[in-house]
């Protein structure tokens, strides 16, 4: 038969165990900090915005590489807008040329 000792013990450990599994959860989901690097047009094939207070600390733009790399970029910077803005044309121009070209091929649906 367990004390209670052993109970609160035992409580104890599995909150803390659950405490420190969310806190992984929302940093490996959210960018921590944000680069200032420009980066390249040709290897980004999509974008999503991460915003502060939605489950995460900072605003940031999270641009998604052609090899699934997850770039964390400042939302307000010229060369964001430029890059997001270039990305929305590609995807909307891709799929209405039948991804051809070189720069479509990113945006072409992986066959299963």
């Amino acid at each position: 038969m367990a004390t209670m000792g052993s109970v609160k013990l035992l409580l104890c450990v599995l909150f803390l165990c659950s405490s420190w599994e969310t806190q992984g959860q929302i940093a490996m989901d959210c960018c921590l900090s944000v680069k200032h690097n420009v980066i390249p047009k040709h290897i980004v094939k999509s974008y999503q915005s991460q915003v502060r207070g939605q489950g995460c600390s900072i605003d940031a733009e999270i641009f998604i590489t052609v090899k699934e790399r997850k770039l964390c970029a400042p939302p307000n910077s010229p060369w964001v807008t430029e890059l997001k803005d270039h990305t929305d044309r590609l995807i909307k121009k891709c799929p209405e040329n039948n991804f051809k070209g070189k720069q479509c091929k990113r945006f072409k649906p992986k066959s299963s």
